[in-house]
């Protein structure tokens, strides 16, 4: 399992490698291409290819090894590894998405300052910019056949009462977890998008789940029934 995390995680930039240099040595490339565009659309940032892959594949390799570690990290709960597999997953296929677009564009032309972005680089944007207000929205927890935790409806973490060993109040602070939103530690998640009161989760097999929320006590007499 192990080495076919790490296999993936330097397969992505070797395929993209490969691409970008087939594309180049066939001649459907521009001999410089563009790699930063202004607020109007028009590039602004040129390179070589191969000065192009250099930090393109740091990048790559950053977002596939953060998706790999999160997969390998040793005793941490299903739910909480499902929830960094998800996180970082989502962040490495933004950063795949972009690159092959910003290659994808240049194909066919012989002059890269010629190439303007359009609207449908929001497709890769916007789902970027909607994660930071939705990481700092106030987190709902959902009391059904199991425990969820949601923002904006969407279930971040999902737990089973009996894998619930307490429940009590508690009290975060940014400060506590280096800034706002999901928070990572050693066996423990937060989700802090304010300081205040909120729901501690220890389950049985030690992690600690930390959950702000203005409605502590309702919440703690409504789940210990159930553990």
């Amino acid at each position: 399992m192990k080495r076919k995390l790490w296999l993936l995680a330097f397969l992505g930039p070797v395929l993209y490698s490969a691409w970008v240099y087939w594309l180049s040595s066939a001649g459907l490339l521009p001999e410089v291409i563009a790699t930063h565009w202004g607020a109007s659309g028009k590039a602004d940032g040129f390179a070589s290819v191969s000065e192009h892959l250099i930090w393109s594949n740091a990048a790559l390799l950053l977002g596939s090894a953060m998706v790999a570690v999160s997969g390998l990290l040793p005793k941490i709960h299903p739910a909480m590894r499902r929830l960094l597999l998800g996180l970082t997953g989502y962040f490495a296929l933004f950063i795949y998405g972009l690159m092959i677009y910003v290659i994808a564009a240049q194909i066919g032309l012989t002059d890269a300052s010629s190439v303007r972005l359009g609207l449908e680089i929001l497709w890769f944007i916007l789902p970027v910019l909607l994660l930071t207000p939705m990481m700092l929205s106030m987190p709902k927890v959902s009391l059904s056949d199991k425990l969820s935790i949601q923002l904006w409806g969407i279930t971040f973490l999902g737990l089973d009462y009996k894998e619930i060993a307490q429940i009590k109040a508690s009290e975060v602070k940014p400060s506590q977890f280096g800034g706002l939103g999901i928070r990572f530690a050693k066996g423990i998640v937060a989700f802090i998008p304010s300081k205040g009161p909120a729901i501690e989760i220890t389950t049985k097999a030690g992690e600690v789940i930390l959950v702000r929320s203005n409605q502590v006590e309702n919440l703690i007499a409504a789940i210990t029934p159930k553990i």
